[in-house]
């Protein structure tokens, strides 16, 4: 801790709101209180919790703030720990998720090496309820010049991945209470428009998935995703031009989450309900590898996206046909016919080798390139297409002789 006039003063505080999450409660505490980094205070703000959360808090009365409070909904409990936050850095922590002991350690630093940053990010790792590791990893990491751009495409952080200096939010305002969800997403983008933030591919956060969170209501979620980008581009467009594609991008890819979430649930019509709206308002969307990426990985849930074990292709690829054959009545789509056809046998692709099916994967880019001939002149199809025609011994050694070089990672799975 540092003396400030005979008080010691934390250089973090770590605010934890919770609202019945006792069974979980002690790991996020116990994660915030071991932190190697020294000078940290933990504030736990408790929203009227009734199921056994005061109990939990009991046992730490003597090494954590306890605040409680009426019932006013997540954002609230943020702002009640914010306000009474005293540390120059304020890392907010979920009460069913934990950070890593050296999370503090890692992150603090870079804010001090450069007093010009206002905040910095880091990986997460998807855990279960109980929790155990799931496959799934996010750490992406963008330049600091296009961090806001990549955020109006959707909200790739969970809360306990920033670290912001306190004055962020004094500056940016309290979260929003009219938000039901994505209250995060919408502090972030404020944050970003006005201050330089940058990330770490570091994993220093674990992140729980439990089923009946907020994030699972697919219709609660983009409820609150549109509302959000109505405060910070306004309404979605109503025609289809060049001067509004940022816009157009923002609310497509928020339906494309939408479509994603609702394939998680199971309603298919509903996926195909919100893909129209994005060919209707974003039909370009339709041309990125990535919007078939996603609908090829189709209803794995959070925390196994994109993990080829458990990933059934020939049901999704059978699946994201279907979807596409019910978007060709869309016009945006259809006068991007070969362009979209191509985008989607390039995902499948992928798709397929990643499940080690490479006659599969070897269709699927010559069918690519059948729709766009000029993919012949790109070196990722030319890589994928030779790797496809390894035998899986021989891909397994490769793999093993590339990464012992260092190169880095694949471009490709």
């Amino acid at each position: 801790m540092i003396q400030v006039q005979g008080r010691t003063e934390p250089r973090v505080s770590i605010v934890i709101p919770n609202y019945n999450h006792g069974d979980y409660l002690s790991q996020a505490i116990e994660s915030a209180l071991a932190q190697t980094y020294p000078q940290v205070e933990v504030i736990v703000v408790d929203d009227g919790s009734t199921d056994h959360s005061a109990q939990v808090l009991a046992r730490y009365a003597d090494r954590v703030r306890c605040i409680h409070q009426e019932n006013a909904g997540l954002s609230a409990a943020r702002n009640t720990g914010l306000d009474l936050a005293r540390g120059d850095y304020v890392a907010l922590l979920d009460a069913d998720d934990m950070l890593e002991p050296d999370y503090l350690q890692t992150l603090v630093p870079i804010l001090e090496k450069d007093p010009g940053l206002g905040g910095v990010y880091c990986g997460y790792r998807f855990v279960d309820q109980h929790g155990r590791p799931l496959p799934e990893v996010q750490s992406r990491v963008v330049p600091s010049t296009a961090f806001y751009d990549a955020l109006l495409g959707g909200n790739f952080l969970v809360p306990e991945s920033m670290l912001l200096r306190r004055r962020c939010y004094q500056e940016a305002g309290p979260f929003d209470t009219a938000l039901t969800a994505c209250e995060d997403w919408d502090m972030w983008l404020r944050v970003a428009r006005r201050e330089q933030v940058v990330g770490t591919s570091r994993v220093l956060s674990r992140h729980r998935v439990l089923s009946g969170s907020m994030s699972s209501d697919p219709a609660r979620m983009i409820r609150n995703r549109l509302q959000v980008l109505a405060k910070h581009l306004g309404p979605p467009p109503t025609e289809v031009t060049a001067q509004n594609r940022a816009i157009r991008r923002a609310y497509g890819k928020a339906y494309l989450s939408a479509a994603v979430e609702h394939l998680q649930g199971g309603d298919r019509s509903g996926a195909v309900a919100y893909l129209a709206q994005m060919a209707r308002l974003y039909p370009e969307g339709f041309e990125e590898v990535g919007t078939f990426y996603e609908l090829g990985c189709g209803d794995q849930p959070k925390g196994y996206r994109g993990h080829f074990p458990t990933l059934p292709f020939r049901r999704n690829r059978a699946i994201a046909r279907e979807m596409l054959q019910a978007l060709w009545a869309e016009p945006g789509l259809r006068a991007r016919r070969g362009a979209v056809q191509a985008a989607s046998h390039l995902a499948l692709a992928m798709l397929a080798y990643g499940v080690q099916e490479q006659a599969e994967a070897r269709g699927h880019l010559l069918q690519a390139v059948r729709s766009r001939p000029d993919l012949l002149g790109r070196g990722m199809w030319w890589r994928l297409f030779l790797r496809c025609l390894l035998s899986p011994e021989l891909r397994d050694r490769w793999r093993s002789r590339h990464h012992r070089a260092g190169r880095g990672q694949h471009a490709l799975p």
